[in-house]
């Protein structure tokens, strides 16, 4: 593990248990079960259950874990593997082996959990609301308080700020996957097929480290990138006026990397395609270097918005005053979703609607993952794009208000882009920002990769 030998397993119950604001009772929380598939014997390939991995560090399935809020005693609970089953699996550490491992107080088999608790005689159980309950026993659940609602909030809370340990771990996660973005930028060849690249960034996480990929990759040629979540991958790359974007990410110890790049299939960008690539940088730069404690995340969508305004009235996209454009939210036709959002454990991270906020009903602003004030130890992505998608261009022409400051012939002219975004991981500090991604996004950086992979 990069930033200490000991996972903070305890420190992220405790923060938790401050979150909820209480000096008693016991937190109680599972963690996933291995899943078969229908009607055979071939399990699904195991992710541990978010929360439980934040709270435990631990990555197997058909575990457990307890906090005795008033005493600060945490304790682990993991599954008995008996000798026929050792053999399957092989031999699993010793109780105390897991408890150094993971920083706990106290570890024991889950058979055991039902005594365990009950020995805390706690006056209120804090458990999630999708865990099953059956372990803590009878006796407990007839005669304790259990509160399946309090939770979860708690723990998302903790979940939004970032330990130094969970800082360097997604640094390591952004390392590795930046490093396998510029390899996919120096093998990308006229005729691989889009699947090749994917395949080849997941063999370089993994090889480098990496336990998967922190989400479905994609990675989209031409006109395919102006779907935002295109996941066919499996379109031929032949034609060197064209670019691919690669959103591809992989996860480390557990936390997850989130990086986009785009690049020209040739040796260098085509006018059409490094003109709006360019305006796509100006955003991403303009809203990184905006990224203080205490301003609004939306504020940093509108940031992008602006900036994106300005240079599409630049390119001719766009016409009339920009005080219109951002009233009529034209420039969410061309950027149907958020600027970015919360990233950690999870890709799309928890906690970035607070209760009570509500979402902005307004073109792109309504996607927002999160609405909340920027605060030290925060991780987000940054991730501008412009893309040019019919149905959504077709919704722009129907509304006049919009349509008057778009013009649709040179809209034309910029079809055949498909799609720009690009995307970095970035922390939060006291002062900034403390951006974890080290993948070259220049003009001049990548079409020099792509002229030297050429080369040679």
């Amino acid at each position: 593990m990069p930033a200490s030998a000991i996972y903070p397993a305890k420190q992220h119950l405790l923060a938790t248990a401050r979150n909820l604001g209480v000096d008693s009772g016991v937190i109680f929380v599972r963690g996933g079960d291995t899943i078969i598939h229908p009607d055979s014997d071939t399990e699904y390939e195991f992710r541990q259950d978010s929360n439980f991995y934040y709270l435990s560090g631990v990555r197997e399935p058909a575990c457990a874990a307890a906090l005795d809020i008033a005493s600060g005693r945490a304790i682990l609970f993991v599954n008995h593997v008996d000798a026929d089953e050792a053999v399957w699996i092989g031999v699993p550490p010793s109780l105390e082996d897991y408890r150094k491992t993971y920083g706990f107080d106290q570890t024991e088999y889950t058979c055991d959990i039902a005594k365990v608790v009950e020995a805390l005689r706690p006056s209120k159980v804090y458990v999630l609301p999708h865990h099953n309950l059956e372990q803590l026993g009878s006796k407990t659940l007839d005669s304790v308080a259990i509160d399946s609602e309090k939770l979860i909030t708690a723990v998302h809370e903790a979940r939004v700020f970032k330990d130094d340990h969970e800082i360097e771990t997604m640094r390591r996660a952004n390392r590795i996957s930046s490093d396998a973005h510029v390899q996919l930028m120096r093998n990308t060849r006229i005729g691989m097929n889009e699947s090749e690249l994917r395949g080849q960034f997941i063999g370089q996480v993994i090889t480098k480290g990496c336990d998967y990929e922190a989400y479905g990759s994609i990675v989209a040629r031409g006109r395919n990138a102006a779907t935002l979540h295109y996941t066919k991958n499996n379109m031929e790359l032949d034609s060197s006026g064209e670019m691919v974007l690669v959103d591809a990410g992989g996860t480390f110890e557990g936390y997850a990397s989130d990086i986009t790049r785009t690049w020209p299939l040739g040796l260098r960008f085509t006018q059409e395609c490094r003109e709006i690539y360019e305006v796509v940088l100006s955003m991403q730069k303009a809203v990184i270097d905006a990224c203080v404690p205490h301003k609004q995340w939306e504020d940093m969508h509108i940031l992008a918005n602006r900036v994106g305004a300005e240079g599409l009235l630049r390119l001719g996209i766009l016409k009339g005053d920009i005080d219109s454009i951002m009233a009529n939210y034209v420039v969410g036709y061309f950027m149907p979703h958020g600027i970015g959002h919360l990233i950690g454990i999870d890709t799309h991270d928890v906690g970035g609607y607070p209760s009570g906020t509500e979402r902005i009903n307004a073109p792109g602003l309504r996607y927002l993952r999160c609405r909340r004030e920027m605060l030290p130890r925060m991780a987000f992505t940054v991730e501008p794009g412009l893309y040019f998608v019919d149905a959504v261009l077709a919704d722009a022409k129907a509304a006049p208000d919009v349509a008057k400051h778009i013009d649709f012939d040179v809209v034309a002219k910029y079809r055949s882009v498909g799609g720009v975004r690009i995307e970095d991981d970035i922390v939060i500090t006291e002062t900034g920002y403390d951006n974890l991604t080290v993948c070259p996004k220049e003009v001049a950086d990548i079409e020099a990769i792509r002229i030297d992979a050429y080369e040679k």
